[in-house]
């Protein structure tokens, strides 16, 4: 009897510690596109580098278990530093200079970054992101919407370094994205 009461209180112990489903919260890393456009820029093209996060919480979805348990995945952290940091890379990169003041200005704007898990066999997490980039060049404006969406799999429920990494893989796709589309790189050059 004693044997048996044992064994189901180390059952419980043992659940009671699995059901604990714990939110993630991310942070953006230092991003540093691949530049790969044909085109570059004036060496002495000196370029205003403004950012913002645009999303209206700091919710980018839900981390799901296989008992259908749910926990918030959140960037509380606006992202608009390390877009700013990612875009100077990327400048500098394209051959230009960033600067804090300048006649022609680039303004990056996170305006949407999901978070989407679903379970079957495998459980899969759908990452979507978009930025808007903005350049004002000689009272002229250029603005580009630049989205990535990419779909990840996993046997079991994914760790908070896993969700890191989606979350940054998915900025730096759409930051590097943007830069090379030749469409901004020669409305900068001219």
């Amino acid at each position: 009897m004693r044997k048996v009461i044992i064994t189901i209180f180390t059952s419980i112990f043992l659940l009671s510690g699995c059901s604990t489903f714990k939110p993630h919260q991310v942070s953006v890393e230092p991003l540093h596109p691949t530049v790969t456009a044909q085109s570059t820029l004036p060496a002495n093209l000196q370029i205003e580098v403004q950012s913002k996060d645009m999303r209206n919480s700091d919710v980018i979805g839900y981390r799901i278990s296989r008992f259908s348990d749910r926990a918030e995945v959140t960037l509380p952290v606006p992202a608009s530093e390390a877009l700013k940091q990612g875009a100077r890379v990327a400048i500098v990169k394209l051959g230009a200079i960033p600067a804090p003041s300048a006649d022609t200005k680039l303004t990056v704007e996170l305006t949407h970054l999901e978070y989407n898990a679903t379970q079957s066999a495998l459980q899969s997490v759908k990452l979507n992101a978009t930025i808007k980039v903005t350049a004002e060049k000689n009272s002229e404006f250029l603005s580009g919407n630049y989205s990535t969406e990419k779909e990840y799999q996993y046997a079991t429920t994914p760790s908070l370094a896993d969700n890191q990494k989606m979350v940054n893989e998915i900025l730096l796709m759409t930051i590097s994205r943007a830069f090379n589309d030749t469409k901004l790189v020669n409305f900068l050059a001219r």
